[in-house]
């Protein structure tokens, strides 16, 4: 005959909270205009059938712009990378997904919603990026046209200047910089360095 012990009734010890925080591999910024914009307030109404036979009305209102060229960043951070496992075919991967994915996006709010350029750069010194790229990225109008009349990529190029002489200035930290993908409607102020 076995006998099993009861435990007696009495207070339960706390469980330990086990919390962890974990940075994934890729980390991106929020997107900004690289130029000024021109801001529309739109009114409009809507009615949707709730029930058969059935309607509701609403009101809406939203801003919307005009154009914008909306240019952002990402890392690929290589120490959390490698903890996860993180490949260069996965990364290809991405690259993949931000082009065809920024194309494929059907949006009520955005005319035009395009992929532009996308940018690479492999740095050869471990713990070393150059940052801030967009601040060295400005919009140039053709023919003067002001800001407020822009409404498509061909109202304007982009001047890559000062992005190149950063590019240039650590060439040397530079392992591999590359135009992964281009909008052949893209007008560039000069060729961007490529290593």
């Amino acid at each position: 005959m076995s006998v099993v012990k009861k435990k007696k009734a009495g207070k339960k010890k706390p469980m330990k909270k086990k919390t962890f925080h974990f940075t994934g591999p890729v980390q991106f910024g929020m997107g900004r205009s690289l130029h000024q914009v021109k801001e529309n307030f739109i009114k409009g109404t809507g009615a949707f059938a709730t029930k058969e036979g059935a309607q509701q009305k609403t009101f809406r209102e939203e801003y919307t712009i005009t154009y914008g060229l909306i240019g952002f960043h990402g890392v690929v951070n290589e120490n959390a990378a490698k903890f996860v496992g993180t490949t260069p075919e996965d990364v290809k991967w991405l690259e993949k997904g931000l082009w065809f994915g920024t194309k494929d996006l059907l949006t009520r709010s955005k005319k035009g919603h395009m992929p532009r350029l996308l940018l690479k750069i492999d740095y050869a010194e471990k713990g070393f990026f150059i940052g801030e790229l967009l601040e060295r990225l400005s919009v140039k109008a053709k023919d003067d046209k002001p800001f407020d009349a822009w409404e498509d990529v061909a109202d304007f190029a982009l001047d890559v200047s000062k992005l190149n002489e950063v590019l240039l200035k650590y060439k040397d930290k530079i392992a591999k910089c590359t135009i992964v993908e281009i909008d052949d409607r893209l007008q560039l102020s000069e060729p961007i360095f490529t290593k």
